[in-house]
């Protein structure tokens, strides 16, 4: 039996909006056999894990089963995308090295934007550009939330949609400066700037119009002393980063239509764990 995992993860962090993506430790998983327990799933064909596994060559049955929820902006499409096409990689004998290029190629294509993939792929804290992508030697400061509605959920597709094709300079001007203040706090483990570093004019608010329990939720965490908010790649899930020892506080504040995850930064990536 073989068994490949990927990670969750949380895209644009406030101003990187399709160049930053950040693994979380929830998983999905792809394998060659049913678990025997009922909690993996048999793909069917047009499964999105099993097509990936497909392009990477291989043959045979799928099982999936995954610990987050579609959906909800956390990366699930790249994660099961990731699982499927390493479960391949795995069966075909690939070491990790080779395992992760040779799935990152087939998840970025597929999924059309990498901001997703190279955390999911990878794992940890990724810059991702029409070239590649590159991995952050750096972590988040403080304790890592994702709030997730328990209804609400967004097509990528339908929410790229609404943005506007084309941004002001001084909205392109202000993102920059706090994605380069967002870099500073990451190397400088630096939590008193992520507040500012994590504004954005780009994406957030016409999303934010579309979800409003989301707004509601970040405005909650942000009021409740959070040291940052962010809306999870096109939403509804809502990123935030407590000070030490205050995330009780800021669960407290939350709407109750959502569940609080505690998670942390995935560091390995897609890898073989059977």
């Amino acid at each position: 039996m073989t068994v490949v995992r990927a990670p969750a993860s949380s895209a644009n962090l406030g101003p990187g909006f399709d160049v930053l993506g950040l693994a979380l430790d929830r998983y999905a998983y792809a394998s060659d056999e049913g678990d025997g327990g009922g909690s993996a799933d048999h793909c069917w064909d047009n499964h999105i894990a099993r097509v990936a596994y497909e392009l990477a060559g291989g043959k045979g049955d799928v099982w999936f089963r995954f610990e987050f929820p579609p959906a909800r902006g956390m990366g699930f499409s790249a994660a099961a995308r990731a699982a499927g096409a390493g479960l391949a990689f795995a069966q075909q004998g690939a070491e990790t090295e080779e395992l992760q290029d040779e799935t990152y190629r087939i998840v970025s294509e597929l999924e059309g934007h990498a901001d997703n993939a190279a955390p999911a792929v990878f794992g940890g804290i990724h810059v991702v550009t029409s070239e590649g992508c590159h991995r952050l030697a750096a972590q988040l400061p403080g304790e890592l939330l994702i709030w997730v509605p328990h209804e609400a959920s967004t097509s990528t597709d339908e929410n790229r949609a609404t943005l506007t094709p084309t941004v002001a300079r001084e909205d392109a001007v202000f993102n920059l400066g706090r994605l380069g203040l967002l870099l500073a706090a990451l190397y400088e483990q630096n939590i008193d700037l992520l507040h500012q570093a994590t504004g954005d004019r780009l994406h957030q608010a016409g999303r934010f119009a579309l979800q409003p329990l989301s707004a509601e939720a970040y405005e909650a965490a942000i009021g409740a002393g959070a040291a940052a908010a962010w809306l999870s790649g096109s939403g509804p899930s809502v990123g935030i980063v407590a000070h030490p020892g205050r995330a009780h506080v800021i669960e407290t504040a939350l709407p109750k239509d959502g569940d609080l995850l505690y998670v942390a930064t995935d560091l390995a990536g897609t890898i073989e764990v059977l």
